[in-house]
């Protein structure tokens, strides 16, 4: 269950573009910054799906929502990172190769 303000994130905009308008802009400062700092699994992948595919910052927003998502005690989350595709996910991948983390090499269901 997402927490909800990430909830109300995802009302925002499906996902955080350069085209967002002034009014999305705002609200999601607003929302972002009383982001919980223990966020849960489901609010990390949520986090994370707000970002889009061709690595576009939304005017910074989805640099916070980077470092939020990296603060998170549960991070890295590898199941948030499955889609290689997404600039943001090959961004995440790299910092955390360069932290010296890398995916397990088969997980247990």
């Amino acid at each position: 269950m997402v927490h909800d303000t990430v909830a109300s994130l995802l009302r925002v905009a499906p996902k955080f573009t350069d085209k967002l308008d002034v009014s999305q802009i705002r609200n999601a400062e607003d929302l972002l910054r009383v982001l919980p700092r223990q966020l849960s699994a489901d609010d990390i992948t949520a986090l994370v799906s707000l970002l889009p595919h061709d690595g576009g910052t939304a005017f910074g927003l989805n640099w916070t929502i980077v470092h939020a998502v990296e603060g998170a005690p549960l991070w890295p989350l590898w199941d948030a990172l499955t889609d290689p595709s997404n600039e943001w996910v090959r961004r995440f991948l790299i910092r955390l190769a360069d932290a010296g983390l890398s995916p397990p090499l088969h997980r247990v269901n």
